[in-house]
């Protein structure tokens, strides 16, 4: 369930941006997730978010086996603090990239979504 935020809240919310890139070994049993019939008539959909729930608990798990290859914040003044792990391998060094590229594209969206917030509130003088 959604909790009530405020504006003030969402405010704070689009002020900052965080982006963390995990590794590791997550399992979930699709079979657990509770489905929609599909528009086709194929059977059940399976949304994304069960899939993200069935993540986000199975992360806490004790047998869970993630780490942070890295995790970057950015404040609204463009202050930047960006963690990398060490000796990243060949292999982790293109998750760094999809990592910066991730970092790139929500930058983008997000102005994109504060521009369109501005716009409500003084017209479309920007």
């Amino acid at each position: 369930m959604a909790e009530n935020k405020s504006l003030w809240d969402f405010i704070g919310d689009m002020s900052t941006l965080d982006v963390v890139t995990l590794t590791g070994n997550l399992t979930i049993k699709v079979n657990d997730l509770q489905g929609e019939d599909a528009a086709d008539g194929s059977g059940k959909a399976i949304k994304f978010a069960g899939i993200m729930r069935q993540l986000q608990g199975n992360i806490l798990k004790k047998d869970a086996q993630i780490s942070a290859l890295a995790a970057t914040h950015v404040s609204i003044d463009k202050d930047t603090v960006t963690f990398v792990k060490e000796k990243l391998s060949a292999e982790e060094t293109v998750y760094l990239d999809f990592h910066n590229e991730t970092v790139k594209a929500a930058g983008i969206a997000r102005a994109a979504m504060a521009e369109g917030i501005a716009k409500l509130f003084v017209g479309n003088k920007l």
